[in-house]
């Protein structure tokens, strides 16, 4: 394992970033910090970064070199924004960092931006044809994708920060808006199958306000999806509020509450103009772009094709235990769901809950071994998982704790029945008890049952293992999941 800063410079903070790097591009935030600056707003106001903000540049930038000298960083990567190509003293300006701190800046283009923000997005949130809206301090990006690959990209020359700075009414913002959009035609004709996804802290701050306003019962940025009427909601919420009240809403920045309603007026120009009537918000955004680019070289060229397994890898490289098992008892929960089917009748769309339970069944041993399945629930919901939906992660979260069937506490699933439905408590209690089974036919850690057959026979299951190694342990432990096995499935289990 290898540690890699990534050190990053945009038009109003400085970013660092210090992950833990697998082989095979697999990472893990170590630690972040973050420092509000606003250089971008004197670069373009007065053509350079003044002396005052290239010594407190410093200051801060010294501080995390400290920081990556002192977490033994093996690399970093360096890299400013597009805003800092309008300063005129921008060589100086880097090489007075180079000769304080050796940090060696890369300066991105503006389609270098561009295409890290489509990276963070494409890599996070499962929509093979959408349109991403990325509102920047000083840009709006408006980028069109179908099935992985961009097809349009339009830049418009204003963001939340430029136009905070202008202090242009709402009113004002929503009308030129408009008439930019109506530049674009392709805007006009947009696939009605079209989904929409919001990145960037303007996105980010909506989302927060929204799932405040609505009560919502799950604190995850990432693939919430906001309703325009929701979004009207919240828009009429904030937007003749005064910057004192502004500052007090939780869940946005403090350190510009004034781009708030200019960025939220942008988006609701884009959701007028273009009749959206719901988006997902997206937690991977332009910082997450680049991780993936250099840590995942690959991405450059082709997303990840599989956000799910790629996130389950991660977390089982970095969190499972010695003598993990996790695998094998994914295989042997998709063998029994498939062999089970006819008896509990679930549809397919269970299967990604089924894939992240099971990859995840002892998760709760991270916190306590006694009744680990009880603490699951909070780390799977909490967990990275990208690709996934709020509802797939409820599901996985619930069936993972409901291997003990004692942990069924009715009051804490009506706390999520706005996403969840009474055929999904049915569910959840069927794959506890399926990720339960194959957890014990696999308590050795051996993986000495290697397939299952069964037969169904009145009201009795017989399962024939075809084992490795002599599997009479497991055996035994999988019989004692018989008393829940009848109870949820209702069948007698035989385990030969």
């Amino acid at each position: 394992m290898e540690k890699v800063a990534i050190i990053e410079i945009d038009e109003t903070n400085l970013k660092l970033l210090i992950l833990d790097v697998e082989q095979g591009g697999y990472y893990n935030v170590f630690d972040r910090v973050t420092e509000n600056i606003k250089l971008g707003k004197y670069v373009a106001s007065e053509g350079i970064v003044p002396a005052n903000k290239i010594t407190e540049t410093l200051t801060i930038l010294k501080l995390f070199r400290k920081v990556c000298d002192s977490n033994k960083v093996n690399k970093v990567y360096s890299i400013c924004t597009s805003f800092i190509r309008d300063a005129k003293n921008q060589k100086s300006f880097f090489d007075e960092i180079y000769n304080n701190t050796s940090f060696s800046f890369n300066v991105l283009s503006m389609d270098d931006e561009i295409k890290a923000v489509y990276s963070g997005v494409i890599n996070y949130v499962d929509v093979p044809k959408g349109v991403i809206i990325d509102v920047e301090p000083n840009y709006t990006h408006i980028i069109h994708y179908n099935r992985r690959t961009l097809i349009n990209v339009s830049t418009l020359n204003f963001g939340a920060v430029s136009l905070a700075d202008k202090q242009m009414s709402y009113s004002d913002i929503i009308e030129m808006v408009k008439a930019e959009l109506g530049k674009y035609d392709y805007l006009k004709t947009l696939d009605p199958e079209t989904m929409f996804v919001g990145t960037g802290s303007t996105m980010i701050s909506i989302g927060r306000l929204a799932k405040k306003v609505s009560h919502y019962p799950l604190d995850v940025d990432n693939n919430y999806v906001v309703s325009n009427t929701l979004f009207e909601a919240v828009f009429d919420k904030v937007k003749d509020l005064d910057l004192d009240k502004t500052q007090k809403l939780k869940g946005i920045s403090q350190d510009r509450a004034d781009t708030l309603v200019p960025g939220m007026s942008i988006v609701k120009a884009i959701l007028d103009y273009l009749s959206v009537t719901s988006f997902s918000v997206s937690a991977g955004g332009i910082e997450e772009g680049l991780v993936y680019n250099y840590i995942v070289p690959e991405t450059n060229e082709k997303p990840l094709s599989d956000m799910l397994t790629y996130s389950l890898e991660t977390i089982r490289i970095f969190y499972d235990r010695p003598m993990s098992n996790t695998e094998n008892v994914y295989n042997l929960a998709i063998i029994l769901f498939k062999q089970l089917k006819v008896m509990h009748k679930l549809p397919r769309s269970y299967v990604k809950a089924l894939r992240i339970a099971a990859s995840m069944y002892d998760c709760g041993t991270r916190v306590n071994f006694e009744n680990y399945s009880n603490y699951s629930f909070e780390i799977i919901v909490n967990s990275k998982l990208n690709g996934v939906s709020h509802k797939d992660l409820l599901l996985a979260g619930f069936a993972c704790k409901f291997q003990n069937l004692d942990n069924v506490v009715l009051s804490e699933w009506i706390k999520y029945k706005d996403i969840l439905t009474d055929e999904d408590l049915d569910a959840v209690r069927k794959l506890g008890v399926i990720i339960k089974l194959a957890a014990s036919l696999d308590r050795s850690r051996s993986k000495k049952v290697v397939d299952i057959c069964c037969d169904i026979l009145g009201d009795s299951v017989i399962m024939k293992t075809i084992v490795s190694d002599n599997a009479t342990f497991d055996i035994m432990q999988g019989m004692k999941v018989g008393a829940d096995f009848k109870k949820i499935l209702k069948k007698y289990l035989q385990i030969i």
